[in-house]
């Protein structure tokens, strides 16, 4: 038998059995499911890179402000032990007075 006739004898074949075509509507149905599915996950893994988006936007900002208050702390510091050096026993420090 040629190659041509062997394949069509197994199309007339398979398409002899009822559940032949349950078996392709069940594959379509399980591929479209499935990219389905897909589309789904792609459309949330872009809301999800948003949202990540968001959340290091809102701690860069946060970061910041910490880092601000952290200089003006340190700011704050220095001006008070300085002030604390200068006028404290006349800026004389070697040797305080008992």
């Amino acid at each position: 038998m040629s190659d041509e006739i062997k394949q069509a004898a197994a199309v007339v074949n398979r398409n002899l059995y009822a559940f032949v075509s349950i078996a392709d509507e069940l594959g379509k149905s399980l591929v479209k499911g499935a990219e389905d599915n897909v589309h789904e996950a792609n459309a949330l893994l872009d809301s999800v890179k948003i949202l990540v988006e968001e959340i290091h936007k809102h701690v860069d900002e946060h970061a910041k402000m910490l880092d601000d208050a952290t200089a003006r702390t340190k700011a704050y510091g220095e001006s008070v032990l300085n002030a604390h050096r200068e006028y404290i026993n006349g800026g004389k420090h070697e040797n305080p007075s008992p």
